[in-house]
């Protein structure tokens, strides 16, 4: 899988012939890798939140073309990444180290301060869990802080609807949207952009017919809010040129992705 910035820097420090359990077991936080680790840590979430603005518009590239359980699986993505990104700018690290045997990896979790030590996650098993069981722990963006969608929680509920679309839907539903995709109007995806953007009461974040792409926006813009992805290791002009040209879907401009990236 791929490693972040963090977690290739902490295998860098594996002495030779030393096995990750035992080095990982032993190992502590210092001032100076405090320092170290929170600075690839800033340069980790650009990059998060640079993959969940691609996941993003690829999703909505997946409703343009009638590719819906593609564009499921990419609006979920982008919830993903900015859940990461945000862990890593509150110095919460996760990382993943390969087993000996080669069947697999052992999943590592790592508060970036002086005197914290590494310690192995089996529960819950998998990244994506443990990635929405600690972004809410850490505090959810003001929008989500009390938002249920079908009576569960937010980001738990865009999972269920990518495990079900990618794993378990006996055929995809293309060209047809599926249930919670129906009633967004791809011809008119610019101004339900906007209403999500300015709905206070949170009435299309929490209702299922447009949870799955209005929740993902607004997490997306609230991570872009944060900082400028330009920086040596997320993005540089060209990238963001990029993006900026994967705005226009048909004949319309994402003008609320857009002027975000600057």
């Amino acid at each position: 899988m791929p490693q972040s910035g963090c977690g290739t820097y902490l295998l860098g420090l594996l002495p030779s012939g030393a096995t990750a359990k035992t080095y990982f077991a032993h190992y502590t936080v210092t001032s100076q890798s405090e320092s170290i680790l929170k600075a690839i840590a800033r340069e980790d979430a650009r990059r998060y939140v640079y993959n969940a603005v691609v996941s993003f518009l690829g999703g909505i590239g997946g409703l343009h073309t009638q590719q819906a359980a593609w564009a499921v699986t990419k609006l979920y993505y982008s919830a993903f990444y900015v859940g990461r990104a945000a862990l890593c700018r509150a110095d919460r690290i996760i990382f993943h180290v390969p087993k000996p045997s080669g069947g697999g990896h052992t999943q590592y979790e790592l508060i970036v301060r002086a005197g914290e030590t590494a310690r192995i996650v089996s529960n819950p098993p998998s990244t994506h869990k443990l990635v929405a069981r600690r972004f809410k722990e850490i505090g959810y963006p003001a929008f989500m802080a009390s938002l249920e969608v079908d009576g569960h929680d937010p980001f738990l509920w865009m999972m269920e609807q990518r495990e079900y679309w990618q794993y378990r839907a006996a055929r995809f539903p293309d060209p047809d949207m599926p249930d919670m995709l129906a009633q967004v109007d791809i011809a008119r995806v610019q101004r339900l952009l906007e209403e999500y953007a300015s709905d206070p009461t949170g009435l299309f974040l929490s209702d299922p017919d447009h949870a799955l792409l209005a929740i993902p926006f607004r997490l997306v813009t609230w991570a872009l809010t944060h900082e400028s992805l330009v920086s040596d290791g997320a993005a540089n002009d060209d990238d963001l040129a990029y993006l900026r040209k994967r705005c226009q879907i048909g004949n319309q401009v994402l003008g609320g992705i857009r002027r975000l990236l600057v």
